[in-house]
């Protein structure tokens, strides 16, 4: 069975074969104005899925390598106040093996004392470290300084001292330590505890401490020696301290690494995707601009004169 051709289907054909490669010239053309191969989600939905997942990435990362950064510098804060803690035991240290000679003379032991006493004082400022506005060992409070000597002479944390048993519990339960999330699932202590790093019972650096200058400033000759003993595990302790932050350190050095190159993979899928081949997009748009033509010229022969033409 034959069907019939009129004009007007032929030329309703024409038109919409001429719309579709006009469509196609735009489509190439817009691609070369924006250097984007997708710019609208109908282009092609399943790359436009892999792109947004690529940004939500990249977007995770960026906030992941800001956390890593602060959770450095406030690494690096804490290392360098628990060196000069190190430090300034390594000094009492000096000074006990000092005084322990028989030679030196009272005058010699007041000095040590006088020195003894600043030291001691000078604790109590590095366990205040801060970080901007913000103090590096108390915890959760990070607003006022965590560290303070009462009427009594004893050190509190969070204004409970920390040489008596009745408050260890509560002093425990202050002693909750900040976190932050450092990739993805990944949660990571970014501080040290105040009280690992003072010490409690025995260990107590700052009550070690005020033992030492009332031995020292005694007039009785009190007997030094055992203060060698105590300033040696005191620095072991505080080594302790360092070894755990130059641990975590270590880690957000592989953490950083690793986010670098991830952000190079995301951003390398996120351009397969997005970004345009502009040689590519050029040979595409002179084929549909040659097919267009070629649909015009064709046109010309397709829409003849009818007999309605010579009726006018």
């Amino acid at each position: 069975m034959a069907y019939r051709i009129t004009n007007s289907m032929l030329v309703n054909h024409f038109n919409k074969n001429l719309h579709t490669n006009m469509s196609r010239m735009d489509k190439y053309q817009t691609q070369m104005a924006t250097s984007r191969k997708i710019t609208r989600l109908s282009d092609d939905p399943v790359n436009v899925m892999k792109s947004l997942s690529a940004r939500s990435r990249l977007s995770s990362l960026e906030q992941y390598q800001r956390n890593l950064s602060d959770a450095q510098s406030w690494l690096t804060q804490s290392e360098t106040a628990a060196g000069e803690l190190n430090e300034i035991i390594k000094r009492l240290y000096e000074l006990s093996v000092s005084l322990s000679n028989e030679v030196k003379t009272p005058e010699d032991r007041q000095a040590a004392a006088f020195e003894i006493k600043e030291l001691m004082a000078q604790v109590v400022i590095v366990g205040n470290t801060t970080l901007g506005d913000k103090y590096l060992f108390g915890g959760y409070n990070v607003t006022s300084a965590p560290f303070a000597v009462n009427a009594d002479g004893d050190l509190t944390f969070n204004g409970l001292s920390m040489v008596d048993p009745s408050v260890r519990g509560q002093l425990e339960a202050l002693d909750d330590i900040i976190h932050y999330e450092i990739g993805f699932g990944i949660d990571m202590p970014i501080q040290i505890s105040g009280v690992n790093l003072m010490g409690v019972d025995g260990r107590n650096i700052y009550e070690r401490i005020k033992e030492f200058y009332m031995v020292a400033s005694s007039d009785e000759m009190m007997e030094i020696n055992p203060y060698i003993d105590i300033m040696q595990d005191l620095q072991r302790n505080v080594l302790s301290v360092m070894a755990e932050i130059g641990g975590r350190q270590n880690r957000l050095d592989m953490m950083k690494e690793r986010f670098a190159q991830d952000v190079i993979n995301y951003t390398q899928m996120k351009s397969d995707v997005e970004d345009l081949d502009m040689a590519e997009a050029i040979m595409n748009y002179s084929m549909a601009e040659a097919v267009y033509r070629a649909a015009l010229s064709v046109g010309g022969r397709i829409l003849q004169p009818t007999l309605v033409d010579f009726m006018r």
